[in-house]
Order: C-alpha cells, then structure tokens, then sequence
C-alpha cells in the first residue's frame, strides 16, 4: 500500500490510453477470470475480454466522476485501478 494523490482526470487519462487501459486489463482478465466464470453482459455464454473491459471502463469512469478534479490523498493497493492509473499518469510527467 502506498499513499497517492489523484483526481478524476488521473483515471479519464488512464483509460483513454488505449495502450496502457488494453494492457492493465487483458492483465487483470486473465487473472480473474481464469475459470472462465462470470456476469456475461452480452449474453453469448462467456465472460469475455470485451465485456470486462466494458465493465471495468464505465466502473473506471464513475469512480472518475465521483472524484471529480480536486486532488485527493488517497491509500492505494498496490494492484489496484487506482494504483495503476497513477502510475501511469506519473510516466507522463515531465522530468525536472
């Protein structure tokens, strides 16, 4: 665990990054759902990738929403969407 600070545009960042989003959640997919078990929202018998990501955007948005654009201090799981979106933002910081 790690105390962060982030806002909504940290996470709307993240995810409009469709290299580093794919990435996180083809991770996080194969983790998951290696079972192959779960909610199926387009009802063709499988949790696919294309319904995690889905789900793990307008989830990612919301929460994006709900923080809005004053920073926060947060404590952050390592592995967390959180997480991951802050380091992401970090590498896009410039350097001093």
């Amino acid at each position: 665990m790690s105390v962060e600070i982030l806002n909504g545009a940290t996470i709307v960042g993240f995810v409009e990054d469709e290299e580093a989003f794919n990435s996180w959640v083809k991770k996080c997919f194969a983790t998951l759902y290696a079972d192959q078990d779960g909610f199926d929202s387009d009802s063709n018998g499988v949790l696919d990738l294309e319904d995690f990501k889905s789900a793990m955007k307008r989830i990612m948005l919301v929460v994006a929403n709900g923080l809005g654009l004053s920073p926060l201090q947060m404590i952050l799981e390592d592995d967390s969407f959180l997480m991951k979106a802050v380091e992401w933002e970090s590498t896009k910081l410039p350097l001093p």
